[in-house]
């Protein structure tokens, strides 16, 4: 496959993640207990995280870049965060505003390290 359909999968992963979290987020400000949002936002959510991660790899792979590329491991590590981001909000609805904003910061930290490269 050519590399652009990597890049579309990726960023469809980001939106999906994006659009998961803040589903459940809103619904945790909300103090809704409905549960069709919640598992709209899981499942949106977790496969984002899935297409993130398959379409990462292959441009990884596509662009010839190490795995052991500081940068990569960077946006590995806010991968893991934002994987287990998912448990915090659903069991602590009331950190809903803290976690909207380490959110926004996580996808911040990675758009940096894409495409500033600092390390």
């Amino acid at each position: 496959m050519p590399p652009y359909i990597y890049h579309i999968l990726h960023v469809v992963g980001i939106l999906m993640v994006f659009m998961g979290y803040g589903a459940l987020l809103a619904r945790s400000l909300a103090k809704s207990e409905n549960k069709s949002v919640k598992k709209l936002g899981s499942i949106t959510s977790g496969i984002g995280l899935i297409l993130i991660l398959v379409a990462g790899f292959g441009l990884i792979a596509k662009m010839g870049y190490s795995m052991t590329t500081p940068w990569i491991l960077v946006k590995l590590v806010v991968w893991l965060i934002l994987g287990g981001l998912i448990a915090l909000i659903n069991r602590l609805p009331g950190l809903a505003w803290l976690l909207w904003w380490v959110l926004i910061a996580l996808g911040g930290v990675a758009a940096y390290m894409v495409y500033a490269r600092p390390i």
